[in-house]
């Protein structure tokens, strides 16, 4: 299992990582710092991230995602949107200024409405430290750190990543699936010039990735995009666009597609 920097389609190795912090949301929702999940061969589990939706003020902390360690590199996922208060938060499309990095510019509100309530904990504990400070603490700077997500996920991803290389000695490779836009001008510019490798996959056909709109300092896409288009193997609606599994078939056509989203 390897990435291979100059090739976006070796990011469907990522794809059993977003999984599994889905498949831990889902299946246990009130678990937020679990001591084990089903993670790839050769993995285990270092740290558990937590975020709290807004709906009405801050909501419980929920299971986000973790740091995965294994042989070849370091994961960090992120899952997506999985609740109706989540799509909510989603929806708040008006920006504020991102400020855990200087000269970041402006993001999205509702997605820094809940990456700024993140916390994380060693697995199966509850003690949460606020922020980045866990996470930086149990990375081992001997091993390629990838940040990963979906949708929403992928969002969180990108402004982790940013947070990361700016308040760190760390360099963390940013591999995101069917992300929204997530911040002006000035934002992307930052993230930019902190980051390392980085791929945004995106199916041209899925319409979370033409938004939010802001339409004073338009929001805008980070580099580098990554193009697949679905129309040409998968039927049209917004959950088979936008689902994980049609991104991974259209890096890899040896990844079976769901079968409900077959044309």
């Amino acid at each position: 299992m390897a990435l291979d920097p100059l090739d976006p389609t070796s990011a469907v190795v990522l794809g059993p990582f977003i999984d599994a912090a889905y498949g831990q949301f889902r299946v246990h929702e009130s678990d937020v710092s679990p001591a084990a999940i089903p993670l790839p061969t050769g993995y285990s589990l270092v740290r558990n991230i937590q975020m709290r939706d807004f709906l009405v003020g801050e909501e419980a902390p929920r299971f986000y995602g973790y740091l995965a360690a294994g042989p070849a590199m370091q994961v960090i996922a992120l899952r997506g949107t999985a609740t109706i208060t989540e799509w909510f938060d989603d929806l708040h499309w008006d920006s504020t200024r991102f400020t855990p990095a200087a000269n970041a510019g402006n993001v999205v509100a509702g997605f820094f409405g809940i990456y700024r309530t993140m916390t994380t904990t060693e697995p199966g504990q509850t003690a949460a430290t606020p922020g980045i400070a866990g996470l930086v603490a149990a990375v081992d700077p001997a091993l390629p750190l990838v940040v990963t997500g979906h949708s929403l996920g992928a969002a969180l991803s990108t402004m982790l990543v940013v947070d990361l290389a700016a308040n760190s000695a760390l360099r963390p490779q940013a591999w995101t699936f069917a992300s929204p836009k997530v911040g002006d001008s000035a934002f992307v510019a930052r993230y930019t010039a902190l980051t390392t490798v980085s791929w945004r996959i995106y199916n041209v056909v899925d319409i979370v990735t033409l938004f939010p709109v802001n339409s004073e300092d338009p929001y805008q896409d980070v580099p580098t995009g990554h193009r697949i288009d679905s129309a040409g193997y998968a039927r049209w609606d917004f959950g088979c666009a936008h689902a994980m599994n049609t991104y991974l078939h259209g890096l890899d056509p040896a990844i079976a597609l769901d079968p409900a989203c077959v044309r």
